[in-house]
């Protein structure tokens, strides 16, 4: 057995740096609804095997000023699906 580690630092950090595409919004015009979005295909490649990883977007927001629109959210998620980044690192928890 390899004492060298399956995972280093540098797979820990792939994709940190990807420089994503801007995220659109629109002005809100009706405040005090919620909105959910689901991708339930969110794809990425693993940086270490280069196998491909499924998983599931959840976005649930109540709008104050602007909203998101959906098709730059979509090339965000398309970009995922074809570079070396574990799932943990595409989104930040509690932002």
């Amino acid at each position: 057995m390899s004492l060298e580690p399956r995972y280093t630092d540098d797979h820990a950090a792939a994709g940190l740096d990807f420089a994503f595409p801007a995220i659109e919004t629109w002005k809100n015009q009706f405040p005090g609804y919620e909105i959910l979005i689901d991708d339930p295909e969110l794809t990425s490649v693993c940086p270490k095997t280069g196998l491909p990883d499924f998983g599931v977007l959840t976005i649930r927001y109540m709008p104050r000023d602007r909203c998101l629109e959906l098709k730059s959210l979509k090339s965000i998620c398309s970009a995922t699906g074809i570079w070396g980044f574990f799932q943990e690192n595409i989104v930040e928890p509690g932002a």
